[in-house]
């Protein structure tokens, strides 16, 4: 879903023409409706940030053979399959802390 970001005061003046040019409500009762709905819109706003740019990913990679075979063969087939896994696990769990949210 698109995230739609605008000045509360703007979307008020916006919804306030709007009700009076194509409804023709008159201008303070377009206002007063105007500001209602902003208010609620405000209210339905979340306060912190989503969590839906993040992962969140064990300390162990996962358990099964499939991940460290699927591993071993994008890194090496000269090293321990099991151990290419738990190198690469430990990589990206140390060092995903680290990277920015985009």
């Amino acid at each position: 879903m698109t995230e739609l970001r605008i000045d509360a005061g703007k979307a008020e003046r916006i919804i306030t023409q709007i009700l009076r040019d194509e409804k023709g409500i008159p201008s303070a009762d377009a206002a007063a409706v105007a500001a209602g709905i902003c208010r609620r819109l405000k209210t339905a706003m979340p306060t912190s940030p989503s969590l839906d740019r993040y992962r969140i990913i064990a300390r162990e990679p996962p358990d099964g053979d499939d991940f460290a075979i699927t591993v071993a063969k994008k890194l090496t087939e000269r090293k321990s399959e099991l151990w290419n896994a738990s190198e690469l696990w430990e990589l990206v769990y140390n060092q995903g802390r680290h990277l920015r949210a985009n």
